[in-house]
């Protein structure tokens, strides 16, 4: 998984010394979790003569009436819990720079002053993540942009016992994030929800392929719930599981062992359950090993293509998720937030900073909402009946040229209700679709 973690900085002019000041080791591991939660708004790359053009843009596309208070007198305290060391610092780093980025947009607008409290959770690590639970509750924030099913578990308990809004953009609603009243996934259930429909291309692509295997991240008593989960939608899609479920440390990018046993087991299909840089690592090695099964990620990140060393680049490299592409926004708001990130940050959002961006408007609505009743937005069971009762947002996924995206909550699962995904192939520095589909499948179509 990578390790890069951009710093924001304040002007164009400072890229180059800011980005040598990024690979000085020393620095990164000098950053600690008292002067992340210090970093607010103020500190994102984009300039305020950027952030207000770009807020009057932005209130045209969520389609704001006139007149609305958009909460511009509001302080609220914004948490965020995310993995900013270890393995997936660069994921965290990518959804830090969009929630600041989005705040200083908002702010803009005319909206709340937005106060950043930053925890990092590591790996995730369940350690890092009960105590970054246990300082947002002292902080007595309302809601927090999470991240790896609340910090793949460790989170939940004092999620609900402090009743945060909790918005998880990166995990989604698990398996066992359920039940969580707080807990809600803003994105696909990696890789439940993707895989009816990526079977469905399998079959089409590999009409003789009938076996399907996984390799992935370890996560100890989750592992089962999980296993039983993809082993029923194997099973429904009229495929076998041959039994192959490989899984190693979150911090391991040395496979050999896995690999080995996968030989001894080859599926036709393998799926490849890591984060990060970590699939990039993995499909390297698998390469260079002889695997033959079709490789299929559950995500995809450029720190995975300089993982490869070239592999993803000459082979390809398939994967099924919701992607992002900020090559080719898909919607006016996915332009809008593409083109500001790159601008403010001199490189593309991922997938990760996307959902962070998103659920910072998510997070803007419901404080207008509950301004709009005459309610006090600092009070988080306020913004969670604001959500209950209209669980409908604006999404930088779906939607068309002139219309944006919209991201609806399924109030029984805490999860997406529907949500553009697909399979997908890199190679050669492009990505195309392969097919495209809804959750469970729905709307299934192979790419022209």
């Amino acid at each position: 998984m990578p390790t890069r973690m951009p710093i924001p900085r304040t002007s164009h002019r400072g890229t180059t010394a800011r980005r040598r000041r990024r690979l000085i080791a020393p620095v990164v591991a000098a950053l600690t979790a008292a002067t992340l939660a210090a970093c607010g708004s103020g500190d994102a790359g984009v300039s305020a003569e950027d952030a207000q053009s770009q807020a009057t843009d932005l209130v045209k596309l969520l389609n704001i009436k006139d007149g609305t208070d958009l909460g511009g007198k509001v302080e609220f305290k914004l948490g965020a819990a995310l993995t900013l060391s270890g393995p997936s610092a660069s994921n965290g780093a990518s959804m830090k720079n969009a929630i600041e980025l989005a705040t200083k947009q908002i702010k803009a607008a005319g909206g709340p002053t937005i106060t950043l409290s930053v925890k990092d959770i590591k790996g995730p690590d369940p350690v890092a993540a009960k105590q970054a639970a246990s300082e947002l509750a002292s902080e007595r924030v309302p809601a927090k942009i999470t991240s790896m099913g609340d910090g793949l578990g460790a989170m939940l308990a004092d999620t609900d016992k402090n009743k945060i809004l909790s918005l998880d953009g990166v995990g989604g609603a698990q398996v066992f994030t359920k039940g969580t009243q707080y807990f809600y996934g803003t994105r696909e259930v990696a890789p439940s929800d993707a895989v009816p429909g990526a079977l469905e291309w399998f079959k089409r692509a590999n009409p003789k392929g009938r076996t399907v295997g996984l390799v992935g991240v370890d996560l100890g008593p989750l592992n089962a719930a999980i296993q039983a989960d993809m082993k029923a939608k194997i099973e429904a899609a009229g495929l076998t599981f041959n039994g192959l479920w490989e899984t190693v440390s979150p911090s391991s990018q040395d496979y050999a062992s896995m690999i080995s046993k996968v030989k001894k087991n080859e599926p036709d299909l393998l799926w490849v359950a890591f984060g990060g840089a970590a699939p990039g690592a993995f499909v390297a090695q698998a390469k260079s090993a002889g695997i033959g099964s079709e490789l299929l990620g559950i995500e995809f990140t450029q720190e995975a293509v300089k993982a490869s060393k070239g592999v993803l680049d000459k082979d390809g490299f398939k994967f099924a998720m919701d992607y992002f592409d900020a090559a080719k926004p898909s919607n006016p708001l996915a332009k809008l937030f593409a083109e500001a990130y790159e601008k403010a940050y001199g490189e593309p959002a991922d997938f990760y900073a996307a959902n962070a961006y998103e659920e910072t408007l998510m997070v803007w609505d419901l404080v207008r909402r509950v301004v709009a009743a005459g309610g006090d937005p600092s009070d988080s069971t306020q913004l969670k009946a604001a959500l209950e009762k209209d669980p409908k947002f604006a999404s930088v996924y779906g939607g068309d040229g002139g219309t944006v995206g919209t991201l609806q909550i399924d109030l029984a699962t805490h999860g997406v209700a529907k949500r553009p995904m697909g399979v997908f192939e890199y190679k050669d520095g492009k990505v195309k679709p392969l097919a495209t589909y809804d959750v469970k499948g729905q709307d299934f179509r192979l790419a022209d």
